[in-house]
């Protein structure tokens, strides 16, 4: 049975090229979105620690549990429970104290949601131990050798398979939480009899925010706020009698 606490072969893990990389990639959009999306909770501080954080549990936490559920040793519901309390921690006890310290307004459900979605993903997809490479020559195998023998190259497979997977679930649902509330608070500062150039204009200052034309008939106009990252999920419809606003309302498509 492999040791469940992290060891220096865990931390020779964390320095591969490739998670690195992966890892510069991703921090790379948090601060971006720090410094472009206007969030109130979301600032580059946060943004460091949770980032950085997520990078040094994750792995651990997700292997923990996969473990745990495969191989059933010795007091795995606590092993279990722990990776989760690491999780919640990252997830939601950093925010916390990190937002209560600063003074940032929070929007702990919208956090959780879209925080959950990224610690486990990222951990998924750093699950993997070994390089590039040897992925290559795993994958090569499994294709090459009988079953019974290539039998140990699954798990490696099914783990890679897995991330990608989750990778295109789990990120199309963590941007929910985020449009939502962009899109919705967009939708509450437009006033009646604001001008529609205006407020096409401050809607494509936004990052991510599309405009699409509705309809036009007895003298009202309309068109859509939204952003492509959600699929319109979420909308802002804005009524206007072509050339202020008459009404703007924010529509949740759940």
């Amino acid at each position: 049975m492999q040791n469940m606490l992290p060891d220096r072969s865990y931390i020779a893990e964390l320095r591969r090229p490739w998670k690195l990389a992966s890892f510069a990639i991703g921090m790379a959009w948090l601060l971006f979105g720090a410094l472009n999306y206007g969030i109130s909770d979301w600032d580059v501080g946060i943004s460091l620690l949770m980032g950085g954080l997520t990078y040094l549990c994750a792995p651990w936490s997700v292997r923990v549990i996969l473990v745990s559920l495969r191989f059933r040793p010795k007091y795995w519901l606590l092993w279990i429970g722990s990776a989760v309390a690491v999780a919640l921690v990252v997830i939601d006890g950093v925010y916390y104290l990190y937002h209560s310290i600063v003074g940032n307004e929070m929007l702990r459900r919208e956090n959780f949601h879209a925080s959950s979605a990224l610690y486990f993903l990222s951990g998924t997809i750093w699950l993997y131990r070994g390089s590039l490479r040897d992925f290559v020559a795993d994958f090569r195998a499994l294709r090459s050798m009988p079953r019974i023998t290539g039998a140990r190259y699954k798990i490696k497979i099914r783990w890679i398979v897995s991330a990608l997977l989750i990778l295109m679930i789990g990120g199309s649902f963590a941007v929910y939480p985020v449009d939502h509330y962009r899109i919705s608070k967009f939708c509450g500062s437009i006033i009646v009899n604001e001008s529609i150039e205006a407020v096409r204009s401050r809607a494509l200052e936004h990052s991510g925010f599309r405009i699409t034309e509705n309809y036009e008939r007895e003298g009202t106009c309309s068109f859509i706020i939204h952003s492509p990252r959600s699929f319109g999920r979420f909308t802002c419809f804005v009524e206007n009698d072509g050339k202020a606003v008459t009404k703007a309302k924010f529509n949740d498509f759940d």
